[in-house]
């Protein structure tokens, strides 16, 4: 059952404190030490993280303690207090992930592909020019015939089969402001331990920039139809594209720009291009190309306005009017479904909604609510104007929890739960077999609060300085078959947009998600009434299938499926499975 003491959740980014994790006994002075040690020097050192976590561990497990009831001296809170205000008061670290810095060198369209062609970095530029979001597929419609050799070339040579390493590519932009075409340079880039290349894609070209026409007028004497001129004359190099724009005769157009080349004493078209070349590109030193916050990749996403003024964000995959399967994420970063994923939905006729989860993507979160309440009237509002209809709910490792909770609240909303992978509501004795990053957060989150948010803060920090792979090694380097999967760009393109998705309104959400995953659900298990299949990943260390087969003896509607093969990333590593159970199940009732 689930304890009955009082807790305050975590609900948003401010320093929680409990009052009774204040007071405490000064008997593990050295630990204390340790801790603080280790948790100022992860402001620099991206190791002293892990130190940290295993100091808190320690600190947890000390002889006579309580793990439910952590005691923190005042000394050591004075310390963790004073180490926020520090962090709240560093500038942003700099950026040393090099798919981020790719994008972020140019101020013009730049985006990072991988092998697969899925989106793995974009900048805001890259996604007016190309027309994608990070996370989404690329297709070749964008690349001009005459360089669609070379772009296979590099895609190929990406996973090995070739030894092109660069090329120049003609890009035919999306977006009417790029011009009909501009030239990009498209290079390798070769991450360690990644099974193949990245390829990125950047901008050779000059953006115009706001400024530039009144620079031209008031350095050379232009005036506004000859600096509009000039600006075709530097994007289209044509005349006669000139003069079709603008709506004006050929000759009309050899004056102007005979006119604006003695004005700027420019002896040929070549020298006006140069000079026209020089003055836009220091419009442009020291720009950087700027980095989007999350966006549906999908280009799907709607939003479902709550009466209180909160936002419920939604999208879909599959079939877009086909059976309804509603699908909730969990922790584990994943929840895109690969392109022939989502071609087998559609072709059988099923359209997978994908509710944003409160502080998720742009689902708002309400703080004064527990997580699971916030959840709950979330869900519900999506049922009811989205749904409305009995429907089979998939969850994601804690994603499966509010499914199960609303399924026995209202047995009419779903006529059956597919549960995959793990998750400490459903098995609370799986915690104890998670590596120790893991677990040691899960305990932090449930009986103190404040200290998993100040973690979470500190590691959301280094994921920004050091990238992906900083939180992939330390969320999946204890199984071999999950450092597999992340050795996979094409899946850590997806698994990076999950990470977006999940930390875009912050890192509190991160907490919420960890409380989430420690709800109690004994009571809402047993009292389930529809058929419920748990999909368990048999290389998840949380997993033990002894433990798992008590589900069935609590309740006879839940089956439990082991599945050889996969760990926490099971939604990648047996997407095909999920996808046999998704369709048998939502074509059977």
């Amino acid at each position: 059952m689930p304890d009955s003491k009082s807790r305050t959740p975590l609900a948003d980014q401010s320093f929680f404190l409990s009052p009774q994790l204040s007071k405490g006994r000064d008997s593990d002075d050295d630990i204390d030490l340790n801790i603080i040690a280790s948790t100022y020097r992860s402001i620099i050192d991206e190791h002293a993280f892990d130190e940290m976590v295993a100091s808190w561990e320690a600190k947890l497990e000390v002889p006579g303690g309580n793990v439910a009831y952590p005691k923190v001296s005042r000394g050591l809170f004075s310390q963790l207090l004073t180490f926020r205000t520090t962090l709240e008061k560093l500038d942003l670290p700099t950026e040393s992930d090099p798919l981020k810095l790719a994008v972020s060198e140019v101020p013009g369209p730049a985006m990072v592909l991988s092998p697969g062609g899925n989106v793995a970095v974009i900048n805001i530029a890259g996604e007016r020019a190309f027309g994608k979001r990070q996370g989404a597929f690329m297709d070749a419609g964008v690349i001009a015939p005459n360089s669609l050799e070379d772009y296979r070339a590099l895609l190929r040579a990406a996973t090995g089969q070739g030894n092109a390493a660069q090329a120049i590519l003609t890009i035919l932009p999306v977006a009417e402001d790029y011009g009909e075409s501009f030239l990009a340079e498209a290079y390798l880039i070769r991450m360690p331990g990644q099974s193949g290349a990245h390829i990125a894609i950047r901008s050779l070209e000059i953006a115009w920039g706001s400024r530039i026409a009144d620079r031209l007028q008031q350095a050379f004497g232009l005036t506004q139809a000859e600096s509009e001129v000039a600006h075709l004359f530097f994007r289209l190099r044509n005349l006669e594209s000139i003069a079709t724009q603008r709506g004006v005769s050929l000759l009309t157009v050899r004056t102007q720009i005979k006119t604006i080349m003695a004005k700027m004493g420019a002896p040929s078209n070549i020298d006006l291009m140069r000079l026209l070349a020089m003055i836009a590109s220091r419009e442009h030193v020291g720009l950087r190309g700027e980095a989007p916050v999350w966006h549906d990749p999908l280009g799907r996403e709607k939003l479902i306005a709550m009466p209180d003024g909160r936002k419920i964000a939604w999208t879909w995959m599959g079939a877009k009017r086909g059976v309804p399967v509603v699908m909730l994420r969990g922790l584990p970063m994943t929840y895109l479904l690969p392109g022939d994923g989502e071609a087998r939905l559609r072709d059988a006729g099923i359209c997978l909604y994908v509710p944003s989860r409160p502080g998720h993507g742009n689902s708002t979160m309400d703080p004064s609510l527990d997580v699971m309440s916030d959840n709950l009237i979330a869900l519900r509002a999506f049922l009811d104007q989205v749904v409305d209809r009995p429907c089979l709910g998939v969850g994601l490792a804690s994603g499966t929890l509010p499914l199960v909770v609303e399924a026995v609240a209202d047995p009419s909303r779903f006529h059956g739960i597919l549960a995959v992978g793990f998750s400490s509501g459903i098995d609370p004795s799986g915690v104890r077999r998670l590596p120790q990053i893991q677990r040691t957060l899960l305990h932090l989150a449930d009986s103190a609060p404040w200290v998993a948010e100040l973690m979470a803060k500190s590691g959301h920090r280094m994921m920004r300085q050091h990238g992906l792979d900083w939180y992939l090694e330390r969320a999946f380097r204890n199984t071999p078959l999950n450092q597999q999967t992340v050795r996979n760009p094409d899946w850590t393109a997806l698994i990076r947009n999950a990470c977006e998705h999940l930390l875009k309104q912050g890192h509190a959400t991160f907490v919420r998600e960890l409380q989430l995953s420690r709800h109690r659900m004994d009571s809402a298990l047993r009292e389930l009434a529809i058929p419920m299949r748990y999909l368990a990943p048999l290389e998840d260390a949380g997993i033990d299938l002894a433990s798992c087969r008590q589900l069935e003896k609590v309740n006879p509607m839940i089956t439990v499926e082991p599945v050889p093969d996969a760990a926490e990333l099971v939604f990648y590593q047996r997407n095909d499975l999920i996808l046999d159970r998704i369709i048998a199940s939502a074509h059977r009732n």
